[in-house]
């Protein structure tokens, strides 16, 4: 008896290993298309930018005594320049990462609806507790590859709520909890949405590299996602 329970415990404890393995896998080749991605906009946005501007000075040597704001062009392609730049900064380094979780999905929320996401409602708290980076830029980059996903789709959501709070529960301590709520027009197209096989591969990945937990549940037209995981402890830690 002890010998078979032993036995189900290895298979177990390999099962968990191997699907464990797949889930970092997966998530580090998401990465490493979001990468690919960026340098491809790099080359197609600030390079090809800054190598017209180059031609436009060679060509135009004898008017750079003149004021920059007497040249509309080139102001134009400076202006431009610095726009591609700002979103390539934030896109690898959001903004607040360091400082709020509040802030840092508020902003995340409106690169995103500039994107082309739907209107993202936001419920946020006004103070949270200290993050840690890597689980802040963790969030970000899960809700990017959770939202891109689902605007994938024929029939992506019509209406997003994001909703950060804290909670407390008994004998467990402070937990963080991020919860996704996408409205879809039909019953169907929700179906459809949660069937997709990385929606699993993601919530492990999120578990082990929280670490935390991640769980998603339909309710007919509506698909609700939870990011939970544990808060520091020390109540003096500062607040944003």
């Amino acid at each position: 008896m002890i010998s078979v329970l032993l036995i189900g415990v290895l298979v177990w404890l390999a099962v968990f290993h191997w699907q464990t393995q797949r889930a970092l896998r997966w998530w580090f080749e998401q990465q490493h298309h979001w990468l690919c991605r960026e340098a491809e906009q790099v080359r197609n946005g600030p390079l090809q930018s800054t190598f017209v501007m180059r031609r436009q000075l060679e060509m135009n040597s004898d008017t750079l005594s003149k004021p920059l704001t007497e040249q509309p062009a080139w102001m134009a392609q400076v202006t431009l320049l610095n726009g591609q730049l700002v979103r390539l900064s934030d896109d690898l380094s959001p903004p607040y990462l360091e400082t709020s979780l509040p802030l840092a999905l508020q902003a995340w929320a409106q690169e995103a609806e500039l994107s082309g996401c739907p209107r993202l409602l936001l419920c946020l708290p006004p103070s949270w507790p200290v993050e840690p980076t890597l689980r802040v830029s963790l969030l970000l980059s899960m809700l990017t590859h959770l939202l891109r996903g689902t605007q994938s789709a024929s029939d992506g959501p019509t209406a997003i709520a994001l909703e950060l709070a804290e909670r407390s529960p008994l004998g467990i301590g402070h937990i963080g909890v991020l919860t996704i709520r996408l409205e879809y027009p039909t019953v169907a197209a929700a179906e459809a949405a949660g069937r997709s096989p990385q929606w699993d591969l993601l919530s492990r990945a999120f578990a082990v590299l929280a670490p935390g937990r991640c769980t998603r549940r339909r309710q007919a037209q509506r698909i609700v996602w939870q990011f939970r995981w544990r808060l520091s402890p020390d109540p003096s830690a500062p607040r944003c």
